[in-house]
C-alpha cells in the first residue's frame, strides 16, 4: 500500500515539476505555475534572496492588475478587503504589489501560502461574482419561516458594512426588535463561496446597519451543491446563523430563541 502511494505521488510530482516554468530575471526568480487566473493567465510569482537566509516573494502587481484588467477599479475600499484577504496569509499590499517575507527554512511553504493567496483573490475577484440568482423556491421557503415568526421582510435589500455595500437576500427591518439580514448561499466552487463570505460577515458585523439594529446575520446554504466540513466550519465561525437549506425547521428554532 505504501508503495503504490508513493509511486502516485511521485507520478504527480513529477508531471507537476514539469510543468512549473521558471527562469531568472534581474536577478530574481520567477515562477509560473499551471494554475490560472479568470483570464487564463497562468499564477507567476517572482522570489528574490535578500540574503542572511531571507526570501522576498511578491506577484510583481500580477494580481491587482488582473483585477483592474477584468474591469474593476482597486478604490480604498476593495484595497482594505485586499489588505484583510493577504494578512490571513502573512502577507501584506505594498503599492500594488502582493508582497510576502519568508525564512529560507520556511520558503516552500511559504510559496505555496502565496500561490494559493493568489489564487484565493482571483477566484473571489474575476470568478465568483455571483450574477446567478438563488433558486426562488429557496427562498420563499425561507420567507415563508420568518413570516410563521411574525416577521415582515424585505427582498432583496441591500446594507451598508464598514467598507462596502452588501446585497442580502431577505432583510428584517428593526421594528420594536431586532433585525435580520438573511443571504441564500449558492455557487459550483463552494470553498471560495465560503471565503468570500467570512470577510463580507466582518465587514456586514462592523457596519452601522448591524449595530444599530442590534442584527443577527443568517446564512443559508443550498445543499445542492457540496459543501465540504470545512467550508461549513467557515461560515459557522463567521455567522450568527448558518445552516444547511434542507434544515429550515432550526432557522425557525432559532429565531424563537433570539
Amino acid at each position: 500500500m505504501k508503495a503504490a502511494i508513493s509511486s502516485v505521488l511521485n507520478s504527480y510530482l513529477k508531471a507537476y515539476r514539469g510543468l512549473i516554468a521558471v527562469e531568472k530575471v534581474d536577478g530574481s526568480t520567477v515562477l509560473s505555475f499551471p494554475l490560472h487566473l479568470a483570464a487564463s493567465h497562468r499564477i507567476e510569482i517572482t522570489v528574490t534572496d535578500w540574503g542572511k537566509g531571507r526570501y522576498f516573494i511578491s506577484d510583481s502587481a500580477r494580481t491587482l492588475g488582473e483585477i483592474e484588467a477584468a474591469g474593476y477599479s482597486v478604490t480604498r475600499q476593495m484595497k482594505t478587503r485586499l489588505e484583510q484577504l493577504a494578512a490571513v496569509a502573512g502577507a501584506r499590499i505594498v503599492d500594488t504589489h502582493l508582497v510576502l517575507e519568508s525564512a529560507e527554512g520556511d520558503l516552500g511553504v511559504s510559496i505555496q501560502k502565496f500561490l494559493e493567496l493568489s489564487k484565493t483573490i482571483g477566484d473571489v475577484y474575476l470568478v465568483h461574482k455571483q450574477r446567478e440568482k438563488p433558486d426562488d423556491e429557496l427562498v420563499q421557503e425561507v420567507g415563508a419561516v420568518l413570516s410563521a415568526n411574525g416577521l415582515h421582510y424585505r427582498l432583496h435589500e441591500k446594507i451598508y458594512g464598514n467598507l462596502d455595500v452588501h446585497p442580502l437576500d431577505l432583510v428584517v427591518p428593526p421594528n420594536g426588535h431586532p433585525g435580520l439580514a438573511v443571504a441564500i448561499l449558492h455557487g459550483q466552487n463552494t470553498h471560495t463561496v465560503a471565503g468570500f463570505w467570512y470577510y463580507r460577515c466582518d465587514d456586514i458585523k462592523a457596519g452601522q446597519w448591524y449595530r444599530d439594529a442590534k442584527a443577527k446575520l443568517a446564512l443559508v446554504y443550498d445543499v445542492r451543491y457540496p459543501w465540504s466540513d470545512t467550508s461549513r466550519s467557515i461560515l459557522e465561525s463567521k455567522a450568527d446563523i448558518a445552516l444547511p437549506s434542507d434544515s429550515l425547521g432550526q432557522l425557525s428554532a432559532r429565531l424563537k430563541s433570539r
